[in-house]
């Protein structure tokens, strides 16, 4: 797996957040590990837009004490409208992992900060499409003691807002004997298309009021 990304690329990048998000956004984060290891961790990206789009050549950087640095570049890979892309640090079967379901991606580059989190996800062009946390302090949502995921609920919104996300209120996806929750590989039902019968439609988003509301 290629991990360089040509640096221009980041200086290019850092003038669209105009843009942003893309189709393609950072949809749930399982930033503190599992029950099973501290590394079980994992990326699942969604589209929200309406046509396929060809994943190779995408990266994903993280942020570090050195600044921004490369964690991963897809080589192949394709995402349908309304389907995720699960990235994995642990295959499904391996004892570390509480996953249920098959990543499309086990890439053991994956490692997620508890403090001080940003992703930011380029396409093969090295434009920046989406970004998720704002890199500054305890990541926005997630529960590292109760192990529950970060859940992206604005896709139409920056990824750097504490509005963009909140903490798994649902759980599928994982072992029988598992208390995590989030829905990896899957958006959760409250957060599913208005309309099933309008494949590739938007996902519908929600307010921060609207789930702090809810009864």
């Amino acid at each position: 797996m290629r991990l360089l990304i040509p640096f221009f690329f980041f200086l290019w990048a850092t003038s669209l957040f105009a843009s942003m998000p893309g189709a393609i956004i950072f949809s749930e984060l399982m930033w503190m590990g599992s029950s099973a290891s501290s590394a079980d961790e994992w990326i699942e990206l969604y589209n929200c837009g309406n046509r396929t789009v060809e994943l190779g050549g995408w990266a994903i950087t993280r942020l570090t004490s050195e600044g921004e640095q490369p964690m991963l570049e897809l080589e192949e890979g394709h995402l349908e409208p309304g389907e995720t892309f699960l990235i994995a640090n642990y295959a499904a079967d391996n004892p570390r992992s509480r996953l249920a379901i098959s990543p499309d991606l086990v890439a053991t580059a994956v490692s997620l900060a508890n403090a001080r989190l940003q992703l930011r996800l380029y396409n093969r062009q090295g434009q920046l499409i989406d970004l998720a946390d704002d890199g500054r302090g305890t990541p926005l949502a997630g529960d590292a003691r109760l192990k529950r995921s970060m859940v992206r609920i604005a896709f139409d919104q920056d990824g750097s807002l504490p509005a963009s996300w909140t903490i798994a209120q649902e759980a599928s996806g994982w072992d029988a004997e598992s208390s995590e929750l989030g829905t990896p590989g899957l958006i959760p039902a409250y957060l599913e298309p208005v309309s099933p019968e309008r494949p590739g439609t938007p996902v519908h988003s929600i307010s921060w009021a609207e789930l702090k509301n809810r009864p």
